[in-house]
């Protein structure tokens, strides 16, 4: 039987075991210790040995050395212990998995970084500034179609256009992977987006809008209203076939402006409410009670200019006008909503 030697005294035993055992010889080598205690457990836990006392054989003291070496073969069971292995885990991340199988959760997260705008603490999309390229777009497709022809007499080649590599404002293209995708998509575009309308002429039989906006599904709306002069502004609007448009509206922020052209007419109609002149207060009480009940209306912009649309306008009117303003028409809300 080996016995654990002690700091102070040799080790019991022959030559060849003292030789054996001198790296465990001190207890303050800690490691080889416990690697020398782990690999007697593993002894005594061999299929291979006998375990019954009738089938065991006596061994000298001298063929220590031999079991020793088998000792250090057998691996310590801390090291072979088998891992605990979950069957749900997929083993190869490399291989593809069903999107639509993720939780309805997840998956409308990983919509909001695909067509919801980045990059502002309020997500807007400008139609001023969608259109605005797209007119840029198709002038320079008709220039480029025009020179095409001559350049096609001459023998020269084509015109390829090289548009710089930008940004989209969403990624519209995931809207075509299914129509199950197209649906939860669509829904958190016009759910969780602003949507930015500047009205310089308020004729609301049409809106000027980008294609494809769906506007009976817009919750959110921004609209800038570029005020004229008096002279222009003395006309009947009908802001209930405006609100008509927008039949799931609930949040809507008005921006009045002074329009660039005609701002020094319009800056001195406007520069109190006590003051003002009566065809913009007669403008703002046709507005006020045009605006159903059920939509939570902001006047001004915000305190935080980043979270608006871009206006068009020169500035934008008083706060404390528009205060005054709707302390004496607040209470006409929704009588012209039908």
């Amino acid at each position: 039987m080996v016995r654990y030697p002690r700091r102070t005294h040799s080790v019991s035993g022959p030559p060849s075991v003292h030789c054996l055992l001198r790296d465990v010889a001190c207890c303050c080598n800690i490691i080889k210790i416990n690697q020398f205690h782990a690999s007697l457990m593993a002894l005594r836990r061999n299929p291979q040995r006998k375990c019954k006392k009738e089938e065991a054989e006596p061994k000298p003291f001298d063929s220590i050395e031999g079991d020793i070496e088998q000792i250090s073969e057998v691996k310590s069971p801390l090291k072979t212990w088998p891992q605990a292995t979950h069957q749900h885990i997929r083993s190869d991340t490399s291989e593809p998995f069903a999107f639509l199988d993720l939780p309805r959760e997840v998956r409308d997260h990983v919509y909001s970084y695909l067509v919801v705008r980045r990059g502002k603490r309020v997500p807007v999309i400008e139609g001023k500034s969608i259109l605005r390229v797209q007119k840029k777009r198709i002038t320079a497709q008709r220039t480029r179609e025009r020179l095409n022809q001559k350049r096609a007499l001459s023998g020269k080649r084509p015109i390829v256009p090289r548009e710089p590599p930008t940004d989209p404002i969403i990624h519209s293209t995931v809207l075509q992977a299914s129509r199950q995708v197209h649906h939860e998509a669509t829904d958190l575009l016009y759910k969780s987006n602003w949507f930015g309308i500047s009205l310089e002429m308020l004729d609301f039989n049409t809106l000027d809008v980008p294609t494809g906006w769906n506007l009976k599904r817009i919750t959110k709306i921004q609209v800038e209203l570029q005020l004229k002069d008096s002279q222009r502004m003395n006309s009947f609007n009908d802001w209930t076939a405006f609100f008509a448009f927008f039949p799931a509206l609930r949040f809507l922020r008005i921006i009045p402006t002074f329009h660039s052209r005609y701002y020094d007419w319009t800056r001195t109609e406007l520069g109190t409410w006590d003051n003002t002149h009566f065809v913009f207060r007669g403008f703002f009480r046709e507005l006020v009670a045009a605006v159903p009940l059920q939509i939570h209306l902001m006047l001004g912009p915000s305190i935080d200019s980043k979270e608006d649309m871009h206006l068009e306008g020169r500035t934008h009117v008083s706060t404390r006008l528009l205060q005054q303003m709707y302390a004496e028409f607040g209470n006409l809300r929704g009588m012209d909503s039908r």
